[in-house]
């Protein structure tokens, strides 16, 4: 269970169809006309885990928007501790749009890294989230999540952006309401509360931030065993917002998780923001194994 608080606290519609051209006669030339520019916004995050003070993580996160397509990456490294967490790796992709209210996720990659080498791919269709995990699990859950609730739902990475984009691009307010998400097995629903400000001061920032709880719900899609505890429902994780009115998101400096003697915390050490002009963004468009390609071409992958 505390693997998946630790991921979560980090880490539709179908692709659009290729444009149809009118017959051109033999000796007609085709017209060329250029991709319409557009203005892409790019935040890199640095972030390193803490557990009973020792540093047991590093991730990185990214992601790139423009007014209605968006990327997010991440990658982490874990180097275990003892019974509480084990040594692990992963990264993951997701890619989507904006409909002018919400977030729609087009695709989600996620590649474990540790012994069974578990590669999740996950679709998303006018209707349906086509899920491909190889290994396949060994179970779906009791009972499993179904067609509608995971096709309702946001993928772990798409969520992410979604509560930091609140108050500005997806919802009126920022830490507020409950958004549904997926993680091709599991289907639960996390409740946010805002909790007043505070003032951080860190390496790698300080300034005033928003305080937001955060609820783990499980609905569907657990074994027995991987249900949270009574005390693990009853437990947010507390995390700290700071508000960017340039770029219209918040973006996670700290995160922190409490319960029975145990606490985890998740920094930000670093933050960098880029502009630039595109014709077409980062990610988009782009199959799987060409996702992965690319991922490792600019070097992404956190480093031990």
């Amino acid at each position: 269970m505390l693997k998946k608080i630790i991921g979560n606290i980090l880490l539709g519609t179908t692709l659009l169809s290729s444009p149809v051209w009118a017959q051109a006669s033999e000796n007609t030339e085709m017209p060329f006309t250029p991709a319409p520019s557009q203005e892409v916004t790019e935040v890199e995050v640095f972030l390193k885990g803490y557990v009973f003070g020792l540093r047991i993580a590093k991730v990185k996160y990214k992601t790139g928007f423009t007014d209605d397509a968006y990327y997010s990456l991440a990658s982490m490294k874990t180097s275990g501790l003892g019974a509480f967490l084990k040594k692990w790796a992963i990264w993951s992709i997701s890619t989507g749009r904006f409909n002018g209210m919400d977030i729609l996720p087009t695709t989600h990659l996620q590649q474990n890294l540790n012994k069974k080498n578990r590669r999740v791919e996950m679709t998303y269709g006018a209707d349906k989230v086509d899920v491909s995990i190889v290994p396949p699990l060994g179970s779906q859950g009791v009972p499993p999540a179904t067609a509608k609730q995971r096709f309702e739902s946001d993928d772990t990475l798409s969520v992410l952006l979604k509560l930091t984009m609140g108050g500005f691009k997806t919802s009126e307010k920022v830490c507020d309401g409950t958004v549904p998400v997926f993680d091709s097995k599991q289907h639960y629903n996390l409740r946010m509360e805002r909790d007043g400000e505070k003032y951080i001061k860190q390496k790698g920032f300080k300034g005033d931030t928003i305080r937001c709880k955060i609820y783990y719900d499980a609905i569907s899609g657990y074994d027995p065993e991987d249900l949270p505890s009574e005390e693990e429902a009853a437990t947010p994780v507390t995390v700290y917002l700071s508000r960017n009115d340039d770029i219209g998101m918040y973006i996670p400096v700290k995160m922190v998780y409490k319960i029975s003697g145990f606490s985890a915390v998740i920094k930000t050490r670093d933050i960098k923001i880029t502009k630039r002009t595109v014709n077409k963004l980062d990610f988009k468009g782009l199959g799987f194994a060409e996702q992965e390609t690319r991922l490792k071409r600019i070097n992404f992958l956190a480093k031990d």
